[in-house]
């Protein structure tokens, strides 16, 4: 049987190996601050320094886009501001890339989830896929460019 002591505290009790839980994630632990025994019947051995450590991280478990979906109409410029909500909250990596499809003219997705068109972006359906850098979990948002509505010629309408 084994016991960490972190100071006077015992962190963990029981059968190698054993889990400190309660320190945050993605910590560096510097080497000292916990020490390791072992334990026949009810003595304890000298305190031995456990190494410098790293705490896991927090995995991410999703993503996802809002707006789902987005109309517009084609021949005018125009953008549309996505937001990617990653969890959980409190997961180490959020950092996301976007890409949009297919590649067509004047359309196109920065960094931060902007979506921008020109007049020249033809009509059609054009997806934006958000993708975490931890976990490759995905998204998508569907921008839909509809035909100008032409207008009636004047003294018609």
């Amino acid at each position: 049987m084994f016991r960490i002591y972190k100071g006077d505290e015992v962190a963990a009790n029981g059968e190698s190996p054993l889990t400190i839980t309660g320190l945050e994630p993605n910590a560096d632990v510097s080497e000292g601050e916990y020490q390791a025994v072992r334990i026949e019947g009810d003595r304890e051995s000298e305190r031995v320094d456990i190494p410098a450590f790293k705490t896991l991280p927090i995995a991410v478990t999703g993503v996802a886009l809002s707006p789902k979906t987005s109309n517009a109409e084609a021949g005018t410029a125009g953008n549309r501001q996505l937001t990617a909500t990653v969890t959980p909250e409190k997961a180490t990596n959020k950092n996301v890339a976007y890409s949009i499809a297919p590649t067509t003219k004047g359309l196109s997705v920065s960094n931060a989830g902007l979506i921008t068109w020109t007049e020249e972006t033809p009509a059609g359906k054009y997806t934006t896929t958000v993708v975490t850098k931890d976990g490759n979990k995905k998204d998508t948002h569907e921008l839909t460019l509809t035909e100008p509505v032409p207008e009636p010629p004047e003294g018609e309408g």
